[in-house]
């Protein structure tokens, strides 16, 4: 296995680790998901279906966490790719891919939302900074400081810091939804762009529209931690596949709790005008908003490490190494933070790369593969559990195909989605 991120450590508590789960869920793709709402309405009534459709996948995306880590214990394996090869194939290069691209995604969708946010807070604090210098710095400080930590379980405590940020600003999206503020006449409507103002109609809402599948890829991303499922198995204390469960439940509970709210209370302000990082609809001059910046920041910034190393841990395997040197580790820290960078400096539509890459990586980890171990692997399953996996299996292409098209065409080609 790789050493790199699964050396034995000091073991984490439930509480800890149930943060580090949230944490490592709640990051850029929560932010996206108004946009996910507004792809397909601009009438308020959109949110039933809409949180519906968050709380399901959240059910399907906590089972199949469990189910990955259920097999690497079963199993004796410390990664994904580990398990596959134990339980379905020698050939993990399907696998490692798709573990490879999906934090790969995750990453380039942080820094993207990173460097629009610190150019944002220094523009209200008075001493403007470009988005490219912001990136640039900060991935060559903080960022290169945390990827290159081997045990992430250390960072429970910016974890809690990081969750605390997420709660207060849901809070202050909630106040911005009720309020008057970013209403015709309110106090910070007139410094809004016209296109960034909110719309709202009383359409039809065509929740079976291909539109839908956009909120739907963003969904898998907003739930998307699973290359990290051994280990947050191998780091929690006192392991037992029901402690697992137990973890499972909580964390992806909370995480769907927390999405839905602020995929609501986005979509209540701005409607159609949602952005692809809503915090980019509030004003800059907001001050509430500059502070949930900041906060959103931190934890970003937190989750950061997490899908590193998931992309690490990814690229080893698709490679082909087993053992890890730390001149490796130092190595590939230094070049995947510069490519994540300079890629971050070209692409600005953190949305879309959420959408896309949660449709089409994010389906095949979440739905696909924890699903074909668990048929290969699991010879005395119930025929229910026999056969809601062989669904998961199903439902895993039809979202990775046609979610990946629409994703495409609803950011290049929307006049084909109308």
């Amino acid at each position: 296995s790789i050493d790199a991120n699964s050396i034995d450590s000091k073991k984490s508590s439930m509480t800890s680790s149930t943060f580090n789960v949230i944490k490592a869920c709640v990051g850029a793709g929560v932010l996206s998901l108004p946009a996910g709402v507004s792809a397909f309405s601009s009438n308020p009534t959109a949110l039933y279906p809409s949180i519906t459709l968050m709380l399901f996948l959240g059910i399907l995306s906590g089972y199949s966490f469990n189910t990955i880590g259920k097999i690497c214990k079963m199993s004796g394996s410390k990664s994904i790719s580990e398990a596959w090869e134990k339980t379905v194939s020698d050939n993990s290069l399907p696998i490692s891919l798709a573990c490879f691209l999906t934090p790969l995604g995750a990453a380039l969708s942080y820094s993207i939302i990173l460097a629009d946010t610190f150019s944002s807070l220094s523009t209200a604090l008075g001493s403007p900074v470009s988005r490219s210098k912001s990136i640039i710095v900060l991935s060559a400080t903080i960022l290169y400081r945390l990827c290159r930590m081997k045990d992430l379980s250390s960072l429970a405590p910016v974890s809690i810091v990081g969750v605390g940020g997420i709660l207060a600003t849901c809070f202050f999206m909630a106040t911005r939804a009720v309020g008057d503020a970013y209403k015709m006449g309110g106090g910070m409507y007139g410094l809004l762009s016209a296109a960034g103002r909110p719309v709202f109609d009383g359409g039809v809402v065509k929740f079976f529209d291909l539109k839908a599948l956009v909120l739907v890829s963003m969904a898998a991303t907003a739930y998307l931690s699973h290359f990290n499922a051994p280990d947050f198995l191998n780091d929690l204390e006192d392991n037992t596949e029901e402690r697992f469960k137990k973890l499972v439940t909580r964390g992806f509970g909370i995480t769907a709790v927390i999405s839905a709210a602020m995929m609501s209370f986005g979509f209540l302000t701005f409607g159609g005008a949602c952005q692809g990082v809503v915090l980019n609809n509030y004003a800059d001059f907001d001050k509430g908003a500059t502070l949930c910046r900041g906060l959103m920041a931190l934890s970003v910034i937190g989750s950061y490490p997490f899908v590193f190393s998931g992309m690490k841990n990814g690229f080893f395997s698709l490679v082909g190494k087993k053992e890890v040197s730390p001149r490796a580790d130092k190595t590939f820290v230094r070049v995947g933070l510069t490519v994540i960078t300079g890629l971050a400096l070209v692409l600005k539509n953190a949305g879309f790369i959420s959408a896309f890459m949660g449709a089409v990586c994010g389906s095949a980890i979440i739905y696909i593969f924890p699903s074909v171990m668990f048929l290969k692997y699991v010879k005395d399953a119930g025929r229910r559990e026999t056969a809601f996996n062989y669904f998961l299996i199903a439902l895993g292409a039809v979202f990775g195909v046609a979610g990946g098209a629409v994703s495409v065409l609803d950011a290049f080609f929307p006049k084909f989605l109308a």
